[in-house]
């Protein structure tokens, strides 16, 4: 007996696989890698200057890349020691602490490598031609991918994952989850959630005995 297999005619009653929200697991770089992530930036050259500061901003910040190439040099407070954000997602500007060593990265690169006749008010400008010209997110996309290469981890991409590990660090230091949503400035708690997934301290203060253990 022969059967007609008309497969195509079947596909539209297939059900689609579920896609539940928050079903994934940020994944998180540890606090040495971080540190290699950084010490991986030469700091020789203008440019390998300018992307370290850049990569402190986001390693120490949890920065996206729009936010970093928008900081412009009046967003600097140097006397209390913040920075503002601007144009972010919620379009509301953030003054945020400003690290020790993420603001002796910026001051190093305005100080040593940004032109003094630069006549952009962004931070971050292009040192090959054209010169002088904020950057565009790509190039700090570019930066971070190539210290990711550098570190051995091909398998890396995108700056969110600096972003998801501030966010463990910060959680591992005890810090609330609505302090997290401020540093990160989410519009709402409920982004910050997906992050009690990697909080493991806390979660094994609720975790129950495995049925039919003695602990």
């Amino acid at each position: 007996m022969q059967y007609d297999d008309r497969v195509q005619e079947l596909i539209a009653a297939v059900p689609g696989v579920a896609g539940w929200r928050l079903a994934a697991l940020p994944e998180t770089l540890s606090d040495t890698q971080v540190g290699q992530f950084l010490n991986s930036f030469g700091r020789d050259t203008a440019s390998s200057l300018r992307d370290y500061a850049m990569a402190r901003c986001l390693a120490d910040l949890g920065l996206r890349a729009a936010e970093v190439v928008q900081i412009q040099l009046d967003d600097l407070n140097w006397r209390e020691g913040t920075l503002q954000i601007h144009r972010t997602k919620s379009r509301r500007a953030y003054a945020v602490p400003l690290p020790e060593p993420t603001g002796r990265a910026i001051a190093d690169y305005i100080r040593l490598a940004r032109k003094a006749t630069t006549t952009s008010r962004a931070v971050f400008v292009r040192h090959c031609a054209p010169v002088d010209v904020p950057l565009g997110t790509g190039r700090v996309h570019q930066a971070v991918h190539a210290a990711y290469v550098r570190c051995g981890w091909t398998d890396r991409s995108g700056t969110h994952l600096l972003r998801h590990s501030v966010a463990r660090r910060l959680l591992q230091s005890g810090s609330s989850l609505k302090e997290v949503a401020d540093i990160l400035r989410h519009q709402s708690i409920d982004t910050t959630a997906i992050y009690t997934k990697i909080d493991l301290r806390s979660l094994e203060g609720v975790a129950l005995p495995w049925p039919g253990s003695t602990s």
